[in-house]
């Protein structure tokens, strides 16, 4: 590659160009990552967005001494390749390769880890809080976009900073969307003369509005922001995905995250999979719910696109509520909701549910309310990383009073749970994986009435062990237990409660191994030999689910066969269990 950008391999060669290459530097960065998107995937739309902040940003700051932290990492692409990463970037959310988001492990330059949205404020300013304490030189800048101003979290630390009176500097990258369009009234009054106002009432001195994409205009605001002795606001606007057409004229999310495609003669030619995913299986469950009560609702916080509810927001716009990257509100919502008589379903991701594990105890299960949380993308997500596996939801869900918790294995087992939690009196779980839907095996009978207790999807006539799995992962144990004579396997399908006659039926063989796509600190495995131990059975248990680590970047089936958690794996633990019996 020629041009300015192979001779970029850190912030000081940016700072070291003459002013008036910046512009073509500019262009090669969007080029760049359109191409290593096009190979291997990514977050796309918002780094092509935030190209000229981030040069402005490493032209007038110097990192690490300056701490900049972004607001989610995948706005910074562009950081990436300026700081010492673009020869791996092919790498880019593969196994040992360049990370989704940030990571200081990665590189000193990236100032904090940063995969969940709303924290560069709150992080900033403890930051610039403790260079102060430890006497430590620097400054501080948080970078707000994609939607970080429609979440609490960002409010409180604009709170704490405007009121500290310390010289933060908050970039604020505005380019009206999360995944997709911002919601609520803080997106409309950025788009007003009230903006100056706003924040200048919270204590900031406000710079803007101005053109994102203007660097004279940007290197004048962060030089004046730099020089401030009180907290500031660079309020930039900014396209998402510019510079790329197909983002361009994707009104729905502007290119947010793409998988591998060709820009072949000014068309974009992408591989399109036909297989139904758990997501879409669950949305289209919902809108038969939806069509016969119309008590139910749904809530989701800034997921209409990862949870496939777009469709179901063009049916029902007035039942299916979009709250923003806000998801401590969206619970609550639903709680309140479910107190009026409604049947509210909140849509979340597994790791971002953990962002209101007070609101679940609290405001839904204290008060015993009839929620049902839809929890997308539990267990291993693959590219995404450490920031997105959905390992933990098990562990501080089953312990909550009153809350059932269930996991299909197959899509036909969707509809039955759904219709089972919406007839509960009190709050519900269904946990389902990212991918897509799995062949039925013979053995596996979907019934259409309500779900009760554990299932038996292989039992053995003179039984030497048994699998209990959860979810997809017994269809992992059916094929482990094909070969092996009597081996029996048990589809656990609800965590809380537990079906305790089947899984004392399954411990009277001496052998028991047990299977979840979660940690195993805390989880169905633990659940188990808690249910042993009451009642006084020793059989010799194998656990197997997550390692107590966070499990990086990578592909996910490679990465389930590397931790057993396949066929293989629980073949090999079985047999192991059965040697150390003898």
């Amino acid at each position: 590659m020629t041009g300015l950008l192979p001779r970029i391999h850190s912030p000081a060669d940016v700072r070291g160009l003459p002013e008036s290459e910046l512009p073509q530097l500019c262009e090669e960065l969007r080029e760049e990552i359109i191409t290593v998107c096009g190979r291997v995937g990514g977050h796309l739309g918002a780094s092509l967005g935030a190209v000229e902040l981030v040069v402005a940003l490493h032209r007038v700051f110097h990192a690490p001494q300056d701490s900049i932290l972004f607001d989610v990492g995948h706005q910074a692409y562009a950081h990436k390749l300026l700081t010492g990463r673009r020869e791996r970037m092919g790498t880019l959310r593969q196994a040992g390769g360049i990370a989704p988001f940030l990571d200081p492990r990665e590189s000193p330059l990236d100032a904090l880890a940063a995969g969940h949205s709303c924290t560069a404020v709150s992080a900033g300013l403890g930051m610039l809080e403790g260079k102060r304490r430890m006497g430590k030189p620097g400054h501080v800048v948080a970078v707000l976009g994609d939607g970080a101003l429609t979440g609490g979290l960002s409010f409180e630390g604009l709170n704490n900073a405007g009121g500290s009176h310390l010289p933060l500097v908050v970039l604020l990258n505005d380019n009206q969307m999360s995944i997709s369009a911002n919601v609520g009234a803080i997106p409309a009054l950025l788009r007003t003369r009230e903006a100056r106002a706003f924040f200048e009432g919270l204590g900031f001195t406000y710079l803007g509005p101005l053109d994102g994409h203007d660097l004279g205009a940007l290197l004048k605001a962060l030089r004046e922001a730099k020089h401030s002795s009180r907290p500031v606001v660079v309020h930039a606007m900014t396209q998402k995905g510019r510079g790329f057409p197909p983002a361009e004229a994707d009104t729905q999310t502007r290119g947010h995250a793409m998988g591998p495609y060709e820009w072949r003669d000014g068309k974009l030619v992408r591989s399109r999979g036909g297989q139904r995913t758990f997501s879409e299986a669950f949305a289209a469950a919902l809108d038969e719910a939806m069509a016969v009560d119309p008590r139910v609702v749904v809530v989701t916080p800034a997921m209409l696109e990862g949870s496939a509810l777009v469709d179901l927001k063009a049916r029902y716009p007035d039942r299916v509520h979009d709250v923003g990257i806000a998801e401590q509100h969206a619970v609550t919502f639903c709680a309140g909701l479910a107190a009026a008589g409604a049947r509210p379903v909140c849509a979340i991701y597994s790791t971002f549910l953990q962002r209101a594990f007070d609101q679940v105890i609290h405001d839904v299960c204290l008060p015993g309310l009839p929620v049902l949380f839809a929890v997308d993308r539990a267990g291993l997500v693959g590219a995404d990383g450490a920031t997105h596996q959905g390992a933990y939801d098990l562990s501080a869900l089953r312990a909550l009073p009153g809350l059932a918790l269930m996991a299909p294995v197959v899509g036909e087992d969707i509809a039955p749970m759904l219709a089972t939690a919406l007839a509960a009196p009190g709050p519900s779980v269904i946990r389902f994986p990212r991918g897509t839907l799995p062949k039925v095996p013979p053995e596996l009978r979907a019934g259409t009435a309500s779900v009760q207790g554990a299932r038996w999807l292989r039992r053995a006539e003179a039984p030497r062990l048994t699998l209990v799995a959860l979810g997809p992962l017994a269809l992992a144990a059916l094929e482990a237990a094909q070969a092996e004579p009597g081996w029996s396997v048990l589809d656990a399908r609800w965590v809380s409660p537990l079906d305790a006659p089947a899984l004392l039926e399954a411990a009277a063989c001496g052998h028991v191994v047990v299977v979840e796509e979660g940690t195993a600190r805390g989880g169905l495995g633990s659940a188990v030999l808690e249910l042993y131990a009451a009642h006084g059975l020793t059989p010799r248990v194998r656990l197997m689910g997550l390692p107590h680590a966070f499990v990086p970047h990578g592909d996910a089936r490679t990465q389930r066969s590397e931790l057993g958690l396949d066929a293989g794996g629980m073949r090999r633990a079985g047999r192991a269990l059965l040697e150390r019996g003898r």
